[in-house]
């Protein structure tokens, strides 16, 4: 049912945020970003599912059209902050400059 057993646990709770966002991949890097819904990987969907049906748990994710909206900017590589202008600059994300960035 769950990761673990019959009880949502600290391996769901971790994984859950990850999974519930990847639509995000699909939607601004394409097709083949998608997480097939059929063969190997049907649990997997099965598996997110349940866990959306948890009340406690969907509180906690946010609405898909907003964040889709919040996440544009890293996705289309617009973001203004120090860590962002450091890789446009082709350096590492903690190897930003306050100089330069």
């Amino acid at each position: 049912k769950f990761r673990l057993g019959d009880e949502l646990s600290i391996a769901d709770l971790a994984l859950l945020p990850w999974a519930y966002r990847f639509y995000v991949f699909e939607h601004y890097r394409g097709e083949s970003f998608a997480i097939p819904r059929a063969g190997a990987l049907e649990h997997y969907h099965a598996w997110l599912e349940r866990c959306l049906q948890i009340p406690a748990v969907r509180r906690t994710c946010p609405d898909k059209a907003r964040y889709l909206e919040h996440i544009a900017k890293y996705a289309t590589n617009t973001a203004r902050s120090k860590v962002a202008n450091a890789v446009r600059r082709g350096v590492q994300a903690h190897e930003y400059d306050d100089e330069k960035d």
